[in-house]
């Protein structure tokens, strides 16, 4: 785990209570081929296999440890707002398979081979997508998963959405884009779309989040009341829903419940400490789709801190854990104690918020040039090889370059490399020039090309407040470089740190705002890409109505965010969305630290690459002797 123990990831919402710092993770990887106009799908389990003349062995344990302040709490896979984090999502659909499974390792897109459902076909011009179910998938109970447990799925999902208990519900996302479904046969059903999508975005960021649950088992009011059909009308649906709801609110029964034993994923839980969150997977024998375990069994441990996690590590109860980015000089003495030190990349995007609706620095922040040259002041590399060791990913938009095809060819490279003398030029076309003390005040006010813009009174200095997150000294070197680089500018970075609670609570109201602050700095990532948002358009941050990005507003990106997933063109819509937030600078982009700084025992396979959506899929593990 690195260094950044006070980080939130946005797109999941507020930090839920943690018996220590608190951090997320989170991404989802799909494997996708694209063909010329459309979309191919490739399927990849990515077993493994041993290395060299290793032999590989079925059973054991693996202990892995939970990064700092991370801990399962939540198993009904409709989240609420507490518990809406990426490692609640993974060990969830460890149990039960989304119909479209996120992630392969080191490849973005869907993973069909590990997908409980076929390719989705779309017709009549992308409003219509009919949906095959594997029939070879089964419940743990022997029933098999069919298209009315995918209508369960959906009675359910509509009420939690009505109730306001369902956390990553969003207007006008599902189910709100169907305008009906279609219950063909046992094993097919077909949506009907209120318009048409754009197929690439459709299923990467709408048939992700679409399961199907164990109606048999499930479709009841009370624990003792009989299995039928409560859920086939909405308030029976509520009624259902609170049930499933409040038993997932019942940690110490996680491992006894009846309703928590009957999964299609390959493992199911058998323990669960609601004290110390320690728990327990183990192999479903009755699992019928591919990809089953080797291993017997999977504890998770969940630690307070990092010094907590490598206490475990050099005691030599965990198998697979993590090393602090603090702690890389000494990466040699834990491969001495027998453990493969990589590094995990993941699908985020890390960026400093402006406060456009700001009263006192919004004027400032909205001057594209202004952004263009405190976008030259960040020097990327510079920071990956001091702050992080060299373990970082270039990171020039709304999503990083990882190879991946959901990227714009654009983000490959940086439009704004770092250049003082770049940044300079730029505000001196534009009326500023450098007074006395070194800081730029605005000596053409005005709004033609060559003047201040906007807002802007003569002899204004240059000088933008820029609240950050404490807690990192890896971040807080990044954020001391570009302060020292910007002065040299000419522009006047005022920095503020503070707690990560008091960030969210004072600038975390931005929009509506006004906000309070210039720039916000949060450490570690500022959005990333998992299971409901695996391709990277930024509708739900830098979009219409978005709840962060500090009050952006543009009906260009508005219209090309709609474009992206409407569009019947597929990945140059998406294209044109990432290259014009890029260009315009909407964020400040900065480089993504690794994810993690993995530690496994040297007799552990198959959990390398890493999926990018980081979901660890201990399927693939096993030991070799």
């Amino acid at each position: 785990m690195t260094a950044r123990s006070q980080w939130r990831s946005r797109v999941w919402g507020p930090p839920k209570a943690t018996p220590g710092p608190s951090r997320s993770g989170g991404a989802v990887a799909i494997l996708l081929c694209v063909a010329a106009l459309g979309l191919a799908a490739c399927a990849s389990t990515g077993s493994g296999s041993p290395t060299g003349s290793a032999t590989k062995v079925n059973g054991g344990t693996v202990t892995y440890a939970m990064q700092a302040g991370e801990y399962f709490s939540w198993i009904f896979p409709l989240q609420n707002a507490a518990n809406n984090e990426p490692w609640d999502f993974w060990i969830e659909n460890e149990m039960w398979r989304p119909l479209y499974y996120p992630g392969a390792p080191g490849k973005t897109g869907i993973n069909y081979g590990l997908s409980v459902a076929k390719p989705p076909v779309y017709s009549n011009h992308d409003q219509t997508v009919t949906i095959t179910l594997n029939p070879a998938y089964k419940w743990s109970d022997g029933q098999p998963v069919t298209a009315s447990d995918v209508q369960f799925y959906f009675q359910l999902e509509a009420a939690g959405a009505a109730n306001g208990k369902f956390a990553t519900y969003v207007s006008g996302d599902l189910p709100d884009d169907l305008s009906s479904v279609t219950y063909n046969s046992k094993y097919q059903f077909t949506l009907h779309l209120k318009r048409p999508y754009n197929p690439v975005w459709f299923t990467g960021n709408q048939l992700t989040w679409l399961y199907a649950f164990p109606r048999q088992i499930w479709d009841k009011t009370c624990a003792t009341c009989a299995v039928g059909n409560a859920a086939g009308t909405p308030a029976g649906a509520n009624k259902v829903y609170d049930f499933l709801y409040g038993q997932s609110e019942k940690l110490s029964t996680y491992a006894t419940n009846p309703l928590w034993q009957t999964v299609d994923g390959p493992w199911v839980i058998s323990a669960f400490d609601p004290v110390t969150y320690r728990t327990v997977l183990v192999k479903n024998n009755k699992y019928t789709g591919p990809d089953k375990p080797h291993l017997g069994q999977l504890e998770l441990y969940a630690f307070s801190s990092d010094t907590a996690e490598l206490d475990a590590i050099r005691a030599g109860t965990i198998d697979f854990g993590w090393l602090p980015l603090s702690a890389v000089p000494a990466a040699n003495t834990y491969e001495s104690l027998g453990y493969t030190f990589k590094p995990q990349y993941s699908f985020y995007t890390e960026a400093i918020e402006f406060g456009y609706t700001s009263k006192q620095w919004g004027p400032l922040d909205k001057q594209l040039y202004i952004r263009q040259a405190l976008q030259h002041l960040v020097n990327e590399p510079l920071y990956i090889k001091t702050a992080y060791h060299g373990y970082g990913q270039l990171d020039y938009g709304v999503a990083p370059d990882i190879s991946s095809p959901y990227v714009a060819p654009a983000l490959r490279s940086d439009p704004y490399p770092y250049s003082v003398s770049a940044a300079q030029e730029l505000l001196s076309a534009h009326g500023w020039v450098k007074s006395s003390s070194g800081i730029d005040v605005c000596e053409q006010p005005g709004t033609a090309t060559n003047q201040c813009g906007a807002g802007i009174t003569k002899s204004e200095a240059l000088s933008i407040m820029v609240d950050f997150t404490t807690g990192s000294p890896s971040f807080l070197a990044q954020i001391e470089a570009l302060s020292t680089a910007a002065r040299s500018a000419g522009i006047d970075l005022s920095l503020d740190p503070l707690s990560a609670t008091t960030m969210y609570s004072n600038d975390g109201v931005c929009p509506p705002g006004p906000c309070n602050y210039g720039m916000a700095a949060y450490s570690g990532f500022f959005w990333d890409y998992g299971q409901n948002a695996v391709v990277p358009t930024a509708g739900q941050w830098l979009g219409k109505g978005n709840y962060w990005g500090g009050g952006y507003a543009s009906p260009t990106a508005d219209s090309l965010i709609q474009q992206a997933r409407q569009a019947s063109n597929g990945l140059p819509a998406l294209y044109q969305d990432q290259t014009y937030l890029t260009n315009q600078v909407a964020a400040l982009w900065f480089p993504v630290p690794a994810q993690a700084l993995l530690l496994v025992r040297k007799n552990i396979e198959g959990w390398y690459p890493f999926n990018p959506y980081d979901f660890p899929m201990p399927s693939r593990w096993y030991y070799v002797k």
